[in-house]
């Protein structure tokens, strides 16, 4: 009798180490959609992968609270930053690295870290921006979604000269 309690343990255990592997998987895709749709301008898509009242922080580049209102800061985002530069055009790709999430039943947080290549124009810098994103997340209806972000920015700089573009 005791095996069989020890086994039935064993494979409770085992299913629990499934399910957060199978969690932590869906995270990852989760934060590399966001980015996918992000460099993608694939704006109702971004908005997709938040909860109804998710909150963005991004400090003193402003904040947005709700699915609605996060779509609405991406998409207008782009053309902002064109509007400061003076430019009349933005290529902007960003990449993120080293995602690490921690779940705990239907809530989990991550950071992982960003590396955004911005061009103006067809000038020949490339500016590097460099920051890390401190996520949270909740799983609605089997589905996990982003409850928050808040970004930390560590520099944009100009990545080199005589950039060319295409190569």
């Amino acid at each position: 009798m005791a095996d069989g309690v020890g086994r039935e343990a064993r494979m409770d255990e085992l299913s629990a180490r499934v399910r957060e592997l199978e969690a932590v998987r869906e995270l990852t895709q989760l934060r590399n959609a966001f980015h996918h749709c992000l460099n993608g301008r694939d704006w109702p898509g971004l908005g997709a992968v938040f909860t109804a009242d998710a909150h963005l922080n991004y400090g003193s580049f402003g904040d947005a609270r709700g699915r609605s209102a996060i779509q609405e800061y991406y998409s207008t985002l782009l053309p902002k930053m064109v509007e400061l530069q003076g430019a009349s055009e933005v290529v902007l790709m960003n990449f993120n690295q080293a995602h690490q999430v921690s779940v705990d039943g239907d809530r989990a947080t991550g950071v992982c870290f960003f590396e955004e290549h911005v061009r103006f124009d067809e000038e020949d810098v490339v500016h590097q921006s460099v920051g890390r994103f401190s996520d949270s997340y909740v799983r609605e209806d089997g589905r996990w979604l982003i409850d928050g972000v808040r970004l930390q920015h560590y520099w944009v700089v100009p990545e080199n000269k005589e950039w060319r573009w295409p190569w």
